[in-house]
């Protein structure tokens, strides 16, 4: 008899093939050349480790510092471009193994298992995802890490010892450091599962806790190296430019609280029709005052603003169209669609917010009496990515694309992870399987463990 279609192993196949297809994609001429962070990342990259200022590196008038996680990366690959880019490559094909293997302990119908092997694996070949690969930035490797540290989360939930939750809090810290938003990122999800520990799962309450604690900590020695690189100068000169030099009122109240050039500022700035006009504003001599008094003062009187103006901080006087930026996708950074990737081009996005919110609904509906941390795990992801995108948004104003493309990439995953679920469950699996297609495919995945002929 034929033996069962594991998805295990249709999970270790697809690593592999993907990885090969991946490394196969050469791009000529490189995309990344054309930017300046990769030039950063590489200096940095270069700095002995044992030094303080690999981790805490000062403001440079040739370099603007950065986190030290790329840098590590891309020096543990020898600061040599086209090896980092194969190193990107891998692990990015290994943080879909891992983060597949773990959401398979929790799905045991053969069928959810397939479906989320086949769509995770299609989503992760998209180039939206894949294209970034093939530059030295740091988004390839923030979202590598970022699937290590879901996975090793669910891993530790699953297995429950002390080993996974230190392999877990180490991939909190590396992907953390990958960019300054990270953190606040980390501190909304561990906030969010400790309120889940107060109503189910309440022996893990003491584990997230701890996790909790230490995600505050690498906030604290984050904003202490953002500060001392003075990484928020740029976001806060951008926002105060887009954002506040077009409005009056907005201009008037930073004004009442010191900033300088105001008038200048205003004249300059407050039309200008090309965002990279503000380029021109960081080293200009004749703002200096400017750039000192936002190198003090910026990053908390703009977070004060923010709170005092409730409909900036809400988003509510944003054009609809700008807002839109949120939800962006294959926004052409990593040049055309190339290789094994014009397959997922045709499936991507497939899920839009309203569709997972409506999903989420009908999962928690026939699965919240199981009252597992997993079940509501999707509902988490959506708070989540969606505090994400309003702190991301009014983070900076300048290539909001660039910053958000996340957004959509949790869409996706959240979708995956919800269907996966939803024919998981008993009551949801029995009513989609009683549909023609479903039932043959259930039927030649679940075939019985028996090998016997006759």
């Amino acid at each position: 008899m034929r033996k069962n279609v594991s998805a295990n192993q249709l999970n270790f196949a697809f690593f592999l093939i993907s990885l090969f297809l991946s490394l196969m994609i050469k791009l000529n001429p490189p995309v990344w050349i054309g930017y300046g962070d990769p030039y950063d990342y590489l200096h940095y990259s270069h700095m002995p480790v044992s030094e303080k200022e690999f981790f805490f590196p000062q403001k440079t008038p040739n370099h603007y510092p950065r986190p030290f996680t790329i840098p590590l990366f891309y020096k543990i690959a020898g600061s040599d471009p086209d090896t980092i880019i194969q190193m990107q490559k891998f692990f990015h094909a290994l943080s879909t193994w891992f983060l597949c293997f773990v959401v398979l302990l929790f799905l045991n119908k053969p069928f959810a298992r397939i479906f989320f092997v086949v769509f995770w694996y299609l989503l992760m070949s998209w180039w939206n995802i894949l294209g970034w690969t093939h530059t030295l930035l740091s988004e390839s490797l923030a979202m590598s890490l970022l699937f290590f540290w879901f996975g090793s989360f669910l891993l530790f939930y699953h297995k429950r010892r002390i080993l996974y939750l230190i392999f877990h809090l180490i991939i909190a810290v590396l992907f953390s450091f990958t960019r300054d938003s990270w953190p606040y990122f980390l501190i909304i999800f561990y906030l969010q599962i400790l309120l889940v520990t107060f109503f189910w799962e309440k022996k893990l309450r003491v584990s997230v806790i701890a996790c909790l604690i230490l995600s505050i900590g690498v906030f604290i020695v984050q904003q202490r190296s953002a500060q001392i690189g003075q990484r928020y100068r740029l976001p806060v000169m951008n926002n105060i430019v887009l954002r506040v030099l077009p409005n009056d009122q907005y201009l008037q109240w930073f004004a009442d609280k010191g900033m300088p050039c105001v008038n200048e500022l205003k004249e300059n700035f407050s039309t200008i029709e090309d965002w990279k006009q503000v380029y021109s504003l960081y080293n200009d001599s004749a703002y200096i005052d400017f750039s000192n008094w936002i190198t003090d003062n910026g990053y908390s009187l703009y977070a004060k603003f923010l709170l005092t103006h409730p409909s900036a901080l809400l988003l509510m006087n944003e054009k609809k169209s700008d807002l839109k930026r949120i939800f962006a996708c294959n926004i052409g950074y990593t040049g055309a669609v190339k290789g094994y990737s014009w397959i997922s081009q045709y499936v991507f996005p497939l899920f839009n917010s309203l569709a997972i919110i409506a999903l989420n609904f009908l999962l928690l509906y026939f699965t919240v009496r199981q009252k597992k941390l997993f079940t509501v795990f999707p509902t988490v992801l959506i708070f989540l990515f969606g505090a994400n995108a309003m702190l991301l948004y009014l983070a900076d104003a300048l290539e909001v694309e660039r910053h958000l493309f996340i957004t959509n990439i949790g869409i996706q995953f959240i979708g995956i992870l919800l269907v996966s679920q939803m024919l998981n469950s008993d009551c949801l699996a029995g009513t989609l399987r009683s549909l023609p297609g479903i039932r043959r495919l259930d039927s030649y995945f679940n075939k019985p463990k028996n090998n016997t002929q006759r």
